[in-house]
């Protein structure tokens, strides 16, 4: 039982939750203050899941579990997504929109935008293979240390580029 994802090993299994807006510092407190609660009684089957997370850049809600301990199961899952689901709602944030894409611009900044307006950046050649991306597919938290900020060639978003 914790609640830092830093401290899970590699091979523990993330979810990455993207808003459909930037947080508040006031809704990062408010997501930090339900997961505390959360995080520590999350359990599958009756017994406890080794769990964490991390608000990453007023944007992502990353929750981990270190299934070597007790695996999550479905309806631990549901549960997480319950809780994700309520604080969207509470919030006025959708966090199951997946044709938004986030990305830095040349400047470094990290932007938010649709599908489709990604698709209009690549086709104008303001996003190139060479952009960093946020690949939320990430299964594990090796991967998301390594691979989930990354230039878009080694990401999922290269396939946007043949839509184009």
């Amino acid at each position: 039982m914790q609640n830092s994802l830093a401290t899970l090993p590699d091979h523990a299994r993330v979810w990455i939750f993207q808003a459909d807006r930037f947080l508040t510092e006031s809704e990062v407190d408010t997501i930090s203050n339900v997961l505390n609660s959360f995080i520590p009684q999350w359990a599958a089957h009756g017994n406890q899941l080794y769990g964490g997370y991390t608000v990453e850049k007023n944007l992502f809600i990353v929750i981990g579990v270190d299934e070597s301990q007790s695996p999550a199961s479905g309806c631990s899952i549901d549960s997480l997504t319950k809780v994700i689901k309520e604080l969207g709602a509470d919030l006025k944030i959708d966090f199951f929109n997946r044709l938004a894409i986030s990305y830095e611009d040349d400047n470094g900044g990290l932007q938010l935008v649709s599908m489709e307006k990604f698709k209009e950046l690549v086709r104008v050649n303001e996003v190139n293979k060479e952009t960093v991306v946020f690949n939320n597919l990430v299964a594990d938290k090796g991967e998301f240390d390594r691979k989930w900020r990354s230039e878009v060639k080694y990401s999922w978003h290269t396939n946007l580029f043949e839509l184009v």
